[in-house]
């Protein structure tokens, strides 16, 4: 019988070959994994709104309208007797005016205004682009840090960051004290008027460096921190249909998204997915509450 010995281990060649096997395999499950956890992402912002339609609908159940959008960016929180002041002389925006049916009624009536336009709300997030985010801010009253969002209200066809200054007014949000808005005034119907969608963003500084639209926070009043138009600031300008996120900085209120397709809650509070590539006439008929537009449906999800 011959003798020979027993082989212990692999050769060089043999590990390379397994190393290269195993390399491939990852290149092939890398993007499976980063599309599941997109699809995760997607679902948890579909969530998030749904949340915020949904929050919409309580507040006009007790008072009959929606939200306000606010007063100007740099106002505090307005008081009346020691508790928050209601949406009609409300100075935050439509944000903080929904606290108290999204199970948060604590940090909407919390004595300190740093205190709660310092603390970050998982609701107001798109994980796909960032986790909480705060920024520091010396231009308002109070300042100090300030916790972002990624969500915005729909103003209407065009506007202004100043509540009294030239505004359409045509959205389902309006400056507080401006226009009561009920579902009875959204004459288009509810089911197909735009709310509350995803903000253009730059993604280059969105989660390390404030930006003219990502500074104020989530409490912000009427400005472009929390309210967008469909035409921007000029009620002659061209609609600016929802845009992908890129490395642009904008103070023009524009709706963006980092997904494929841009999130919307509609003021009828279902949660909608429109393709980017929406016809910009069908855009500015979504953002108005009476424009007696024809919606293409075959664009809205």
């Amino acid at each position: 019988m011959n003798d020979f010995k027993q082989r212990k281990g692999f050769t060089l060649i043999e590990l390379l070959v397994v190393i290269a096997i195993i390399a491939i395999l990852i290149g092939l499950l890398l993007p499976a994994v980063q599309k599941v956890r997109e699809a995760a992402n997607k679902t948890t912002c579909n969530n998030n709104l749904k949340q915020v339609g949904l929050a919409f609908q309580i507040h006009h159940d007790q008072f009959g309208a929606f939200p306000s959008g606010g007063l100007h960016w740099n106002s505090d929180r307005t008081m009346n007797g020691g508790a928050p002041a209601d949406y009609q002389t409300q100075a935050w925006g439509w944000a903080y005016q929904i606290l108290p049916f999204m199970e948060q009624k604590a940090l909407w009536e919390h004595p300190s205004s740093a205190t709660v336009a310092g603390t970050s709300l998982k609701m107001m997030i798109c994980p796909s682009l960032r986790g909480p985010t705060k920024f520091p801010y010396t231009q308002s009253v109070p300042n100090g840090e300030r916790a972002q969002m990624d969500y915005v209200g729909n103003g209407g066809s065009w506007g202004s960051f100043d509540p009294n200054g030239a505004n359409a007014f045509d959205g389902p949000i309006a400056a507080s004290g401006k226009k009561k808005v009920a579902i009875a005034n959204i004459k288009d119907g509810t089911s197909s008027t735009l709310l509350i969608g995803e903000k253009y963003l730059n993604i280059k500084l969105a989660t390390s460096t404030p930006d003219c639209n990502d500074d104020q926070g989530w409490v912000d009043g009427w400005d472009n921190d929390t309210i967008c138009w469909a035409r921007g600031t000029s009620s002659t300008g061209t609609i600016i249909t929802p845009q992908p996120h890129g490395n642009v900085g904008t103070c023009g209120g524009n709706f963006g998204t980092i997904h494929t397709t841009i999130t919307t809650v509609f003021c009828d509070g279902s949660v909608h997915n429109i393709t980017l590539a929406i016809n910009p006439t069908t855009w500015l008929y979504l953002a108005g509450v009476n424009d007696e537009g024809v919606i293409n449906g075959n664009e809205i999800n």
